[in-house]
């Protein structure tokens, strides 16, 4: 398949939830939406950051409810710069507190999710506009040591 055919050959999406149910339930709602995308699961924060850094990937997905680390934490070592992100994050959580939700913003989080208010294609058009809009940035999208 050459580029041609799709507007991008693959995205990488990062979906670090520590809920083995919920990684699966969204893996698939994010497949049944874009079944280009190529799809990574981590249990927790540190198997996530390892993916990240191991490999090129377009955008994460995480929750802030993590077994291993605060979900902020997380945040802060994915986006060091939130004025300036290099990679795109969506924060998809059961928490409900919009005080959470504005930090998680101000930490770098393009976009929060409350996941029994989000559908597959409310994140999939948010994964979009996350992407898009770290292109747009001065130096946006992430580059690979």
């Amino acid at each position: 398949m050459s580029p041609t055919d799709h507007e991008a050959p693959s995205t990488s999406i990062l979906l670090i939830d520590g809920s083995k149910n919920h990684r699966v339930y969204w893996t698939d709602q994010l497949k049944n939406c874009a079944p280009h995308y190529q799809i990574v699961e981590a249990p927790d924060g540190e198997t996530g950051l390892a993916l990240f850094r191991s490999q090129p990937i377009d955008c994460v997905v995480m929750d802030l409810n993590l077994p291993d680390q605060p979900g902020f934490e997380l945040l802060a070592d994915l986006v060091p710069t939130p004025s300036k992100p290099n990679v795109a994050v969506l924060v998809l959580t059961l928490l409900g507190h919009r005080t959470v939700w504005e930090l998680a913003k101000h930490y770098g989080a393009y976009a929060c999710f409350h996941k029994q208010h989000t559908t597959g294609e409310d994140l999939e058009r948010a994964i979009q506009r996350a992407m898009d809009f770290v292109r747009q940035m001065p130096m946006g999208g992430r580059e690979l040591a």
